[in-house]
């Protein structure tokens, strides 16, 4: 049962973050994606995928810090990108399971650095091989909702490129 109410959840994860990728600020993209790390979260804590879990869960925080840039000298510190790659690293190789626990590392430490570059451009551009790797982890993981998601994240960045990214003459 907890497995079928963790699906659910990632739907609705889902949802919020394809949503996430039409967005027009770069503080609303990281906002959406906060609400959508914090339920995966949930998701795959309920399916027992941990760094899945653990990744999403500190991903939130990284969401929660860059959307609030600017505002004061802790969320403007220039090492978060780092310091959220130390993390990521760790947290890994701490919840690791298989060879697939890779692929999450390698999303989370590569979003790190695109997600402070405040620009909804190059983070739609840069997102699409983090979506692979979850990509990548999700299926072995039965993720089903994790699948569904990068396959529709993939196509929502292209379409927000081609709607929001492209020139228009």
């Amino acid at each position: 049962m907890k497995e079928i109410i963790g699906q659910i959840v990632g739907f609705v994860a889902m949802a919020i973050i394809v949503f996430s990728y039409q967005q027009k600020s770069h503080k609303n993209i990281l906002t959406f994606q906060m609400i959508s790390g914090l339920l995966f979260t949930v998701h795959f804590l309920l399916i027992g995928a941990y760094t899945g879990c653990v990744s999403n869960l500190i991903g939130a925080l990284r969401s929660l810090i860059y959307a609030n840039r600017g505002k004061n000298k802790f969320t403007d510190f220039k090492l978060w990108p780092v310091i959220f790659s130390v993390v990521f690293t760790v947290s890994g190789i701490m919840t690791w399971d298989n060879i697939f626990s890779v692929f999450p590392i390698i999303a989370m430490v590569a979003s790190s650095v695109v997600l402070w570059i405040d620009s909804p451009k190059i983070n739609r551009a840069f997102s699409m091989p983090t979506s692979a790797c979850w990509l990548v982890y999700n299926i072995p993981n039965r993720s089903f909702s994790g699948v569904a998601t990068e396959i529709f994240v993939l196509s929502s960045i292209v379409i927000g490129m081609l709607r929001l990214d492209r020139n228009k003459k």
